[in-house]
């Protein structure tokens, strides 16, 4: 069986129990609206209780239907395990994320301190950026000055 197939079936499952759940602890929506949101209430938390939290979006609809339901503790109830693999998930994200830039800021600290001459021997970040804006503009200069002698090197070819 594919991955799609086998996906459907888990929401499928899921949603059938979400909408069991639901229907045992509400009382049957009276109008068509209040169905309409009982079935996407029902079909949101399968489904992201179908990802476990493990997507932007399944996080985004497990924090949503909190706000929506009428008996939020049997929302808490049905997506307990998609609570805590996105808290878990979210926290090593954080931390992680938090490393990989400063790794990151370090690394490019150091390759813009080897590209700049002096550039080592500069420890604060502020002046270390001052340097390579500066180093930077007077690069272009000479880069301008190099390509107008190029030009009119190649139209009178004495140079």
């Amino acid at each position: 069986m594919n991955t799609y197939n086998m996906v459907k079936q888990e929401f499928i499952k899921k949603w059938i129990t979400t909408l069991q759940t639901l229907d045992s602890s509400v009382e049957y929506p009276s109008n068509v609206t209040e169905r309409k949101n009982a079935i996407r209430l029902s079909s949101d938390i399968a489904i992201a209780a179908t990802r476990s939290g493990s997507t932007v979006w399944s996080r985004a609809l497990i924090s949503r239907t909190g706000n929506k339901t009428t008996k939020p503790h049997m929302a808490r109830r049905i997506l307990r395990k998609a609570r805590s693999r996105m808290k878990n998930r979210c926290s090593t994200l954080r931390r992680s994320g938090d490393f990989t830039a400063r790794v990151g800021v370090r690394k490019r600290t150091e390759l813009l301190k080897s590209l700049v001459p002096g550039g080592e021997l500069i420890d604060d970040k502020d002046n270390l950026i001052r340097e390579t804006l500066d180093y930077i503009v007077y690069l272009r200069v000479q880069v301008d000055v190099m390509r107008t002698l190029a030009a009119v090197d190649s139209v009178t070819g004495n140079l």
